[in-house]
């Protein structure tokens, strides 16, 4: 081999040698600046995750309170239904038994009213108070049970009768407006049931 070939392949030797080189320096440069920037972005995402992470709790609990408000802003309403609904069948009921009076169906309401009471009170003896509308009717009741009762008058207007024992140690409220109080949860329970199937 010549002297010149020598040098050639001592120069080609060196060239490749010297490309090797640059290359795995660069590929070194290049896997360190990766690592380094990635070392940076994990920093960075550390750095915030632990802000994002109050930040969606935070929209969480803001989501979570909206959607609470809103439901009790919707049982609000349904209750304020509710009440406007009782509030109108009470309405119509005295309506209707008001409509009732001078009628044998309303002699046989405050009857009733009047013969519910007597065992509670346990005696004939009574002091029975009606509105004055209901005087006569009270006074034609009490004779046909055979009552030894004083009948006494409100200008209030009762549907029904307030009747006590005769020395007032025993009283019961029998008036419509009683009667529907005691009622009214079983009466609340139906239109919450018939709204709701309806």
């Amino acid at each position: 081999m010549s002297e010149q070939e020598l040098t050639e392949r001592l120069i080609n030797g060196i060239i490749t040698r010297l490309q090797s080189e640059i290359n795995e320096w660069s590929n070194n440069v290049r896997l360190r600046a990766e690592a380094e920037l990635l070392d940076g972005v994990k920093a960075v995402i550390d750095k915030y995750s632990s802000t994002l992470e109050n930040i969606d709790k935070e929209l969480n609990m803001e989501r979570e309170y909206r959607l609470y408000d809103e439901m009790m802003k919707e049982k609000r309403e349904r209750l304020k239904i509710l009440e406007d609904a009782y509030a109108e069948v009470v309405r119509r009921i005295r309506e209707r038994i008001s409509s009732m009076r001078g009628t044998d169906d309303y002699k046989k309401f405050l009857k009733n009213l009047i013969l519910w009471a007597i065992p509670i009170i346990g005696s004939q003896e009574l002091v029975i108070t009606v509105s004055k509308v209901d005087e006569e009717l009270a006074r034609e009741i009490s004779t046909e049970l055979g009552l030894n009762a004083i009948i006494n008058t409100t200008d209030d207007d009762l549907l029904g009768a307030i009747i006590a024992s005769a020395d007032g140690s025993i009283r019961v409220d029998a008036t419509l407006d009683s009667r529907l109080r005691l009622m009214e949860h079983q009466i609340k329970t139906l239109l919450a049931h018939l709204a709701s199937s309806g």
